[in-house]
């Protein structure tokens, strides 16, 4: 069984992810760009977390 606080900072990690990505499609990419370099780290992190 996973600790708590590792499960609690996959949440917020998978929250961020997510909502990074509905930001990327509503908003104009100029906009969300500052959100892309964050989004990519954290998409490889669980990525990595998953393997």
């Amino acid at each position: 069984m996973t600790d708590p606080a590792e499960a609690i900072s996959l949440l917020v990690v998978v929250e961020f992810v997510v909502m990074a990505a509905i930001l990327l499609l509503l908003v104009p990419f100029e906009v969300a760009a500052p959100v892309v370099p964050l989004l990519l780290f954290f998409v490889v992190v669980l990525h990595l977390y998953r393997s």
